[in-house]
């Protein structure tokens, strides 16, 4: 099945100029320019030429992919994985088609891979084609090199988006599998407790959370699901952890754009996130 890609003409920016100055092999100029008037200007200011021209090939790939597969075979997700060494972190981009709930679900096959997420973004297409760009590490704090981590994730984000299983059993078991840090008195684990506040963006109609709790295996995965089942969806999250504490910054948006966010909605949110933390 082909979908037509329907855009507007922009006036041309500067990155999609400098895009646009060489060819890339196999894409057609329309598809950069679809690609340009298909995304909000946050997303050019903040992402670099050599990172649009990577997610230009990937989108290329999935809609080349919808050509060619089975209607199933239209839901695996294109992945690509690249390490930035000024960081020493490896970067995990996933183009896919949007869905509610697609955030935890990435979140939890990369916690299965045994990686550590740093932080993350992720933009939508006016097509409903999504970009999600997890920036991770290994268990050491460096670059992941394990062609393992990268076959694991592979399996079970093709599991959880084509086949529709639930990782939270097997997430739950790893956490059960992994030693629990242990904290002496006066350390910043017991004099930091957990904490959670919300910040509402009227501009934007969207909702910041900030998550402050002892860090453990899952925890991410929990907390977007959790945000995820209250009706909302994850658009970018910011991960920090100093000394077994994590920091995690969520922005989020109700699911159904079209609906305004109501007090009561972020109020049960807020309590159920308070629950699983304190817990």
């Amino acid at each position: 099945m082909t979908l037509p890609i329907i855009y507007k003409k922009m006036p041309i920016s500067m990155p999609q100029k400098n895009i646009l100055e060489h060819a890339i092999a196999g894409i057609a100029a329309e598809e950069v320019e679809a690609h340009f008037s298909l995304l909000p200007e946050r997303y050019f200011i903040n992402t670099s030429s050599a990172e649009v021209d990577r997610h230009i090939k990937m989108v290329n790939a999935l809609l080349n992919q919808i050509k060619t597969a089975e209607s199933i075979g239209s839901l695996v997700p294109i992945v690509n994985w690249s390490d930035d060494v000024s960081t020493k972190m490896t970067i995990v981009n996933i183009v896919t088609w949007d869905r509610a709930g697609l955030f935890y679900k990435l979140a939890g096959a990369l916690t299965l891979a045994g990686v550590n997420i740093e932080r993350s973004k992720a933009i939508s297409r006016a097509d409903h084609i999504t970009i999600d760009t997890f920036y991770v590490t290994d268990s050491k704090g460096g670059m992941v090199v394990s062609n393992t981590a990268k076959e694991i994730f592979n399996s079970y984000i093709k599991k959880a988006l084509v086949h529709g299983k639930r990782l939270k059993a097997e997430i739950d078991r790893l956490e059960a599998r992994h030693d629990q840090p242990s904290f002496k008195q006066g350390s910043l684990a017991l004099t930091s407790p957990a904490k959670v506040d919300f910040y509402h963006e009227l501009s934007n109609r969207r909702t910041i959370v900030e998550v402050q709790a002892v860090d453990r295996i899952g925890l991410l995965y929990d907390l977007a699901r959790l945000i995820y089942a209250n009706g909302f969806d994850v658009t970018f999250a910011r991960i920090a952890t100093e000394r077994n504490i994590a920091i995690d910054t969520f922005y989020i948006e109700n699911i159904n754009a079209r609906k305004p966010i109501e007090a009561h909605s972020l109020l049960k949110l807020r309590e159920a996130i308070t629950t699983m933390v304190q817990s």
